[in-house]
């Protein structure tokens, strides 16, 4: 028996290596204004994002946690091949690296969200 328990408990030992290897199952989805009032924090960071498409503009949409309102300098920047399939005051998560600089959005923020794979659409 001691021979099966030792083979069980390193078998058992490896699965959980390789999950904690593979990271949480789940990523945490932010607010936009969460992650662009305290932009450094996240700076060089994947995040996912849920909010709405503010704004299109020429390469790039500004994000918002509103679906309507006044641009402000917290909304976010978004770029990447996916923004085209963003639609205005429509729900999304976006995942992506959180970017300083590369960017002058009209908005003046100095951070982007460059996409990292196509915005999945939540909500109606």
């Amino acid at each position: 028996m001691g021979k099966v328990w030792q083979a069980w408990s390193a078998a058992l030992a490896l699965s959980f290596a390789g999950l904690a290897a593979a990271g949480p199952a789940h990523a945490t989805v932010h607010k936009v204004g969460a992650v662009t009032w305290h932009a450094a924090r996240y700076a060089g960071r994947s995040v996912d994002i849920a909010g709405y498409v503010l704004v299109m503009q020429q390469g790039y949409v500004l994000f918002s946690d509103e679906p309507t309102g006044k641009v402000s300098a917290h909304d976010l920047p978004v770029t990447g091949a996916d923004i085209g399939a963003l639609r205005p005051r429509k729900k999304y998560r976006l995942r992506g690296t959180f970017m300083r600089g590369g960017l002058k959005a009209s908005n003046g923020n100095p951070y982007h969200l460059e996409l990292a794979g196509p915005p999945v659409a939540l909500g109606h």
